[in-house]
């Protein structure tokens, strides 16, 4: 048997800012192929993919029988016919090759590569011997997954493995590992590959770690196609999903070596089953004291409910006086009006750096740390310590909502950037840079001199690449990092081949060399939006910060910046708030989005507008050309949430003088600010001068309008106060010539006497503007059906007390919202005694299913007639438009 052994050698991996100054980045790139062998590359990131992860959401046993279970799932309906996979016999290296190693030596080197295989995912891997908790009883966790694997062969032989039996949260998996061994002997499909010198226990573990990834990863959405090579990225045979015949057709070397997931796959898996390491965040600081730190703490939030965050990963390269970090809860705190946890990072473990001493930053020096944790946080405070004391001045930082969030009036997907100290003047953020990432940058990796790597070591290329805004924050500002309208890194359907048989649900798919399954599933495919991962770096500088200068040796006053590094998941659009993605109601005409921004119109809000007058400044002298008299004016905007939900205001200031001209003058984002029920604020001259002009005002004083933004109704009050530049003219007695307006004449006393200055105080409501005003959203909910009761057919394989009945039934969903995993129940004759159950996973709007039934053996259905009874959620679980058309019956006549 001739074949040919092929890897390609990594990607050259680019550092950050190349991909900003170098467009043929993405488009020109050279692949050399050699002959070799692949080895996995040393890691270069801190995650312990080998840790125990308990308290995830998904939970994927490897069950290594120790005996035979005759409780495994019996078989699995494959190209119309029963599949046998159980009972499952035991794992034995004895069955494979036990002179490279042991039984457990086996067991737990297929564990840790199924761990490496998942490690950037939110899942926990249990290796298990025991049929208890993973057949009888069966896991308790509310979504798993069991792979059970034996070291028999297939017995018709090249099946190494096959997905799924169960739906839904709950399914099972079989791997034939005995089948490598016999496949690798003269005349096999891999003939050599697991054999002599090739027999070794790392690249046994690799061939069936492989297909027991492969199998779980069908389970959690990924098909072979996904397995298929960007232009940018590694050849499909690397890949997981890859499987033989027109699948990828990879060889036994291809599945003896150490294969991982494809770009397309990683992004299905952050969608289905989300990503362990949630925000990771690297600063570059300066110590702005005359005096060493020996300390670095940062504070965050983090939201309430959920695990305790714990830290996946921590920047240990030459940059920074320390190697690790301890995290501690420090109470709660409150930021936009919500309350969260509090945690402390304190940077532990001093090693040798390049800037100092271990564990301590000279005065002025530069360093750099960074920390990933499995929750998103938020960024509140960072304090340096020397001898365990908070030193008097610290680098200042800006906080981020890392998770991001959707705005239902724009379609913009962004960070709330904040400034936890507002009191010290506005952050300016500049030179930012925003990445869309089919994979997650390793934190050692995450600065400007970084290449764009992952932590197996290879090379990440972007979906998308753009340069972001540079904003002022004051208290908070948007930074938008992808819009709705725009398309995501993944998204397209599974369209079934049109000769695909009436498979069960879900439908089974092979791991072999020669078979080519038609591919059955179908429905919508999409990672999360924009991406599995954004990546923003930018440089923050306060304008007026106090710090060492190491050049001078002294204490200066003026512009200091630190750069910032976040990484952070995509999200999941649903502002309609149905269960769906909003691009699967947009795609199946579930809801409409007239206006192509990418949300759908019942979920955009009404938006309410207020345009308040601003004055602000002096007008020294008296104008010639009738601009406002000589006088200073003063404005103050309060603004009241007079709604029974949480406003989010965004502000800006058009300004109309400067410039002198009739000309439209410029456009200034100020904040987005949070305003809590009953709740008010106020935005002055003092406050605009701070955020837009730190400087002063361009000129000796400004006039134009702050427009305020909401989806919720305010009430917006404009106080405006004048007071002259020259005292006003004494008031005289009785005919009140000369006196100020503000003088009451009094016939009998006259005006007050003496010089005074003249001011005013106006008081005006700002009125409201209604923007695209939207009718109240339709409630949504699911519908489900059934009908479609197929003839029963009985067969006895072996006589009377074998008989089993199969028929086929459909599930609908009617309504216009997913359903959610449900429950379907058939009750068969003889005396109706017979009860099948099913777990069904979610239907989306619109969306049937074909559920095949196979009754166990030893009754024949017909006596003499048949009936059959299917109800659908039969516990009502499952919030239905209606609750009358969950049945359907049929009787077939002996």
């Amino acid at each position: 048997m001739q074949r040919n052994d092929f890897f390609l050698l990594p990607l050259k991996a680019v550092p950050l800012k190349s991909w900003l100054l170098n467009t043929s980045a993405f488009t020109v790139l050279a692949c050399l192929v050699l002959a070799a062998g692949g080895a996995r590359p040393a890691q270069a990131a801190t995650v312990d993919c080998q840790a125990d992860r308990s308290g995830t959401e998904m939970v994927l046993y490897l069950y290594f029988p120790s005996a035979e279970d005759s409780d495994f799932p019996a078989s699995i309906s494959f190209n119309g016919n029963n599949v046998t996979t159980g009972p499952i016999p035991p794992f034995d290296a004895s069955d494979l090759d036990d002179t490279v190693g042991t039984t457990a030596q086996y067991r737990d080197a297929i564990a840790e590569r199924v761990r490496d295989d998942y490690c950037e995912f939110n899942v926990q891997v249990v290796q298990s011997t025991s049929a208890s908790g993973t057949t009888n009883p069966t896991p308790t966790d509310d979504r798993w997954h069991v792979v059970g694997i034996a070291s028999d062969g297939f017995p018709t032989g090249n099946l190494y493995g096959l997905c799924c039996a169960g739906s839904g949260s709950a399914r099972t998996s079989r791997v034939w590992a005995g089948e490598f061994g016999d496949e690798s002997q003269p005349g096999g499909a891999i003939e050599d590959t697991l054999t002599g010198t090739g027999s070794t226990l790392a690249r046994w573990a690799n061939a069936i770690a492989g297909t027991t990834s492969h199998e779980a990863g069908h389970s959690f959405g990924v098909g072979h196609a996904d397995s298929v090579s960007r232009p940018t990225e590694d050849a499909r045979n690397n890949h997981i999903l890859a499987s033989g015949a027109g699948n990828g057709n990879i060889t036994g070397e291809d599945r003896a070596s150490d294969r991982h997931f494809s770009d397309t796959s990683y992004e299905v898996l952050a969608n289905s089953i989300g990503l362990f390491q949630q925000t990771l965040s690297n600063w570059d600081f300066i110590n702005p004291n005359d005096s060493a730190a020996d300390g670095l703490q940062i504070t965050i939030l983090v939201a309430q409910g959920g695990d305790a965050p714990m830290i996946a990963s921590v920047y240990d390269g030459g940059l920074s006086p320390w190697r690790d970090a301890a995290l501690s809860a420090n109470g709660t705190g409150t930021f936009q009006g919500e309350a969260y946890d509090r945690y402390r990072v304190s940077f532990t473990d001093p090693q040798a750096w390049n800037n100092g001493d271990p564990g301590e930053i000279p005065a002025g020096a530069e360093f750099h740390v960074g920390v990933g944790l499995t929750r998103n946080y938020i960024v509140r405070d960072v304090t340096l310590l020397d001898s365990g004391g908070a030193m008097t001045l610290h680098p200042r930082v800006v906080g981020y909502t890392p998770e991001g969030s959707f705005d239902p009036a724009t379609g913009e997907y962004h960070l709330t950037m904040s400034v936890p100290d507002p009191d010290n003047g506005p952050l300016l953020v500049s030179d930012v840079s925003i990445l869309h990432l089919p994979r997650t940058v390793t934190i050692n990796e995450m600065r400007d001199s970084g290449a764009l790597l992952g932590d197996d070591g290879r090379s990440i290329q972007p979906w998308d690449s753009r340069v972001g805004p540079d904003i002022t924050v004051a208290s908070a500002s948007d930074l938008g990092v992808a819009n709705l309208a725009q398309p995501r890194a993944v998204d397209f359907q599974r369209v079934p081949d049109p000769d695909c048989p009436p498979f069960p649900v879900p439908q089974p798919v092979p791991d072999s060399d020669f078979v080519d399954l038609r591919y059955c599933e179908e429905g919508p495919v999409l990672g999360l939006f924009p991406s599995a991962r954004v990546y923003v770096a930018a440089t923050v500088t306060d304008p007026n910060a106090r710090y060492f200068d190491r050049t001078t040796g002294t204490m200066v006053t003026g512009p200091l910046s630190n750069r910032i590094f976040i990484q952070f998941p995509g999200g999941k659009p649903d502002l309609n708030e149905n269960g769906v993605d909003d691009a699967i109601d947009i795609d199946t005409g579930i809801c409409d989005d007239a206006n192509g921004n990418g949300v759908c119109d019942s979920a955009e809000p009404t938006r309410y507008r207020y345009g308040a007058k601003l004055v602000c400044g002096t007008q020294p002298s008296a104008p010639s050309d009738g601009r406002l008299v000589k006088a200073h004016y003063a404005t103050t905007i309060n603004v009241l949430n007079v709604s029974d939900k949480a406003a989010r205001i965004r502000k800006s200031l058009a300004l109309s003088y400067p410039p002198k001209e009739q000309k439209q003058g410029d456009v200034y984002p100020i904040a987005v600010d949070a305003l809590a029920p009953g709740h008010a604020l106020k935005t002055d001259c003092a406050d605009i001068e701070a955020r837009l002009f730190p400087g002063g005002f361009p000129t000796p004083y400004i006039e134009g309008y702050v427009t305020l933004e909401a989806i919720v109704p305010l009430d917006v009050t404009g106080v405006y106060t004048s007071r002259a530049l020259e005292q006003a003219p004494a008031c005289h007695g009785g005919g009140g010539d000369g006196c100020k307006k503000s003088c009451t004449e009094d016939p009998h006393h006259g005006c007050p006497a003496g010089p005074s200055v003249s001011t005013t105080l106006d008081v005006v409501p700002i009125k409201e503007h209604i923007i695209d005003r939207k009718a109240p959203p339709v409630p949504l909910c699911s519908d489900l059906t059934v009908g479609g009761l197929s003839t029963p057919r009985v067969r006895c394989p072996e006589g009377a007390g074998s008989c089993v009945t199969q028929l086929d039934y459909t599930v609908a969903n009617i309504g216009v919202a997913a359903s959610g995993p449900f429950e379907a129940v058939a009750t068969l004759d003889p005396q109706q005694s017979v009860t099948v159950l099913e777990s069904l996973s979610s239907l989306l709007p619109g969306q049937s299913r074909t559920v095949s039934v196979v009754t166990p053996p030893g009754g024949n259905c017909f006596d003499p007639d048949c009936t059959v009874r299917v109800v659908v959620d039969p516990a009502n679980g499952i919030a239905e438009c209606r609750e009358d058309n969950n049945t359907a019956t049929a009787t077939t006549g002996g």
